[in-house]
């Protein structure tokens, strides 16, 4: 007998929240070490009716964003996406239009943008402009945990997002 949908989801979105929670310790890491200023952005959301041991009712009020942005030391923008799967492989339609939106234009503006994932067992940030491109590059949607693995990055107990594992990667 196979999972249930709604199992796979409570799986699926406590991969996700551990990456984010991983990527958080970088952010930290980047802010003691004077390397970053790079926050999580909140969902845009009211409170409707408040429960009794913190808890409430409530309803998004806006349009998603990118899930980090931030500053690097040099003063230049960042601006990006996290996405987590235990599945091979990471589907672009990850990403909802508004979102592509917001970093498209972060971008344009000279930010350094991409998306933060993992794949399987492989961290990696990918360029905007490579996630972009995935149809013409690899001739599909998506992207396999072993052509993730270009962009891989160090995951020393955190995200090390800024720091790709190939030396000769420059993630712009």
């Amino acid at each position: 007998m196979g999972y249930s949908k709604s199992w796979q989801s409570h799986v699926n979105n406590q991969v996700g929240k551990q990456l984010e929670e991983m990527i958080l310790a970088g952010c930290e890491y980047y802010r003691i070490h004077g390397i970053a200023e790079i926050n999580r952005i909140p969902e845009h959301f009211r409170v409707i009716a408040k429960f009794r041991e913190g808890f409430f009712k409530g309803r998004f009020t806006g349009l998603a964003q990118q899930d980090f942005a931030g500053t690097l030391k040099n003063g230049r923008s960042i601006a990006f996406e996290a996405k987590a799967t235990e599945k091979d492989r990471i589907n672009a339609n990850v990403i909802s239009n508004e979102q592509k939106k917001k970093l498209n234009y972060h971008q344009l503006m000279g930010a350094k943008t991409g998306v933060c994932v993992r794949v399987n067992k492989t961290y990696a940030f990918i360029p905007w402009q490579i996630w972009c491109d995935m149809k013409n590059r690899y001739g599909r949607l998506y992207m396999t945990e072993n052509e993730v693995k270009e962009f891989e990055v160090r995951t020393p107990g955190f995200v090390d997002f800024l720091s790709p594992v190939e030396s000769d990667f420059n993630g712009d």
